[in-house]
């Protein structure tokens, strides 16, 4: 073989090394940016770079690099044709169809390229095999859509008077990225039934890519006058490139209230009345006497009252006996139904003191034995003085 062969081989090679090229290593979309659920076509330049006219039959082949962008994209036509690339510098544009799953999260995906195509068959040489030219790293953006939801909340019942420190958990659903997230409460129209205590109603969430969870905690005052009920109090999410949703904090007021308790003591029985001194009605209120060293109780220790709306009030009956030595303080329990459906028991005490024939009422332990020693003095006041009494009677016939 002589020299002239051998370098027009090698010139050949090198031209056929340096084929093509991509000007970014970012594919070019139809749309932009590229979301989740979006089908739309994506553009590669292709470029001679050699020194003749030798790029003959290119095809064009695109080709996912990693598992997680072929588990992102669906490339719908995958292999372009672009003919015959004539000329040095000389540039075609492959054009592929692909469809974006719509939950792929945000960010860049990365592709390759095959070129492959055959060179310029020069004088006395054999006609050439295909050769390929890969582009490696070519990334595709693609734009999450991000939804910031309320997951979790410990707000449930609340009381009126109350202060609750609650804390709401929010998670980025969706696939895109939220920065500089903030969470504000609106209360403005809850009647001023409720309040947030301290620095104001927004809370920073921070950045927030998808998957990602954030919370808030504060403390939630509920007015006294608060009337029980179901409330929603609105949260809103805002953050950068105009991001907004709207939440809903879901919560009870219960209608609790709180009962005064007195004694009546009469004869063979013992009662306390109850009266329901709140300002929400009671269900299903009852009266517990709990085992105790004060008293023991005959019979049932629980008495039944009923429904008492605000202002009731009714009695409950026991039996009950002073233990000899011990105290005088009497230990109950009443239980009953706020208007959400919750049962609540509420602990008193009340100082007890019975008569020592127990059939007496409160302040009034002494009565009895003075009408009866009345009594007494008026016979023998009148068997003592029998005799001029009778005297009184016989002069006035």
């Amino acid at each position: 073989m002589n020299k002239f062969n051998i370098i027009l081989i090698i010139v050949s090679t090198l031209m056929i090394a340096q084929v093509a090229s991509a000007a970014s290593n970012y594919l070019v979309t139809e749309n932009a940016p590229v979301y989740p659920g979006d089908t739309t076509y994506v553009y590669v330049p292709i470029q001679n770079m050699g020194f003749g006219n030798y790029m003959e039959d290119v095809t064009v082949k695109l080709v996912p690099k990693e598992a997680s962008s072929a588990n992102a994209v669906k490339i719908l036509d995958d292999v372009y044709s672009l003919g015959t690339i004539n000329d040095w510098g000389d540039q075609r544009t492959a054009k592929f169809r692909i469809y974006v799953y719509p939950d792929t999260v945000e960010g860049d995906y990365y592709f390759n390229v095959f070129i492959t195509y055959k060179g310029l068959q020069t004088y006395g040489t054999a006609p050439q095999n295909p050769a390929t030219t890969k582009l490696d790293d070519q990334i595709l953006t693609i734009r999450g859509k991000p939804v910031i939801m309320l997951v979790n909340s410990t707000i449930g019942i609340v009381a009126p008077g109350s202060t609750n420190k609650e804390t709401l958990t929010f998670k980025n659903t969706g696939t895109g990225t939220v920065q500089n997230a903030v969470a504000e409460i609106n209360i403005d129209n809850t009647n001023s039934a409720f309040s947030v205590l301290g620095g104001g109603k927004q809370f920073s969430l921070g950045t927030m890519k998808s998957g990602d969870f954030d919370s808030i905690t504060f403390n939630l005052a509920v007015d006294v006058a608060a009337h029980p009920g179901v409330y929603n109090i609105p949260v809103k999410i805002t953050g950068q490139n105009n991001y907004s949703t709207d939440n809903l904090i879901g919560l009870v007021v219960a209608g609790i209230t709180d009962f005064d308790v007195s004694y009546v003591e009469t004869v063979g029985s013992f009662s306390l009345n109850v009266v329901n001194v709140g300002i929400s009605p009671a269900s299903a209120v009852a009266v517990n006497l709990p085992r105790q060293k004060n008293f023991s109780i005959a019979g049932s220790s629980t008495s039944v009252l009923g429904n008492l709306n605000p202002g009731d009030y009714t009695s409950a009956p026991f039996q009950i006996t002073k233990t000899a030595g011990a105290g005088n303080v009497l230990e109950f329990e009443i239980q009953y139904t706020d208007t959400s459906g919750q049962r609540h028991t509420i602990t008193k005490s009340l100082p007890v003191t019975l008569s020592l024939t127990g059939t007496q009422s409160r302040g009034t332990s002494s009565t009895n034995y003075t009408l009866w020693i009345v009594i007494v003095v008026i016979i023998l006041v009148l068997y003592w003085q029998r005799g001029k009494i009778t005297t009184y009677f016989k002069k006035q016939k």
